[in-house]
């Protein structure tokens, strides 16, 4: 997913999130993404996470909200809502 020209991943690699969006991240959300990344890479758990929040709140994307600050948002969301489905 490129948005604005910002990828979620660093070169294409599925398995090296962009800093620039990490850097957003709590800890506990990078250690999920990892945790994750044994069955499933990071960066197509991030798009999943934001077209799934994108979906759910389009006016807050429309009024301006910045894709890292959108990719925080919808984690944490992502995270809540399907936690009986990945590792814990």
């Amino acid at each position: 997913m490129d948005v604005d020209g910002l990828e979620f991943s660093l070169g294409g690699d599925p398995h090296k999130i962009h800093a620039r969006i990490q850097a957003e991240l709590s800890s506990d959300q990078i250690l999920w993404l990892v945790k994750q990344s044994v069955l499933i890479d990071k960066t197509e758990l991030l798009k999943c996470a934001v077209i799934e929040w994108l979906t759910r709140h389009p006016v807050d994307w429309f009024r301006g909200t910045r894709l890292e600050d959108a990719v925080r948002l919808a984690l944490d969301e992502f995270i809540y809502r399907h936690k009986h489905e990945f590792l814990s």
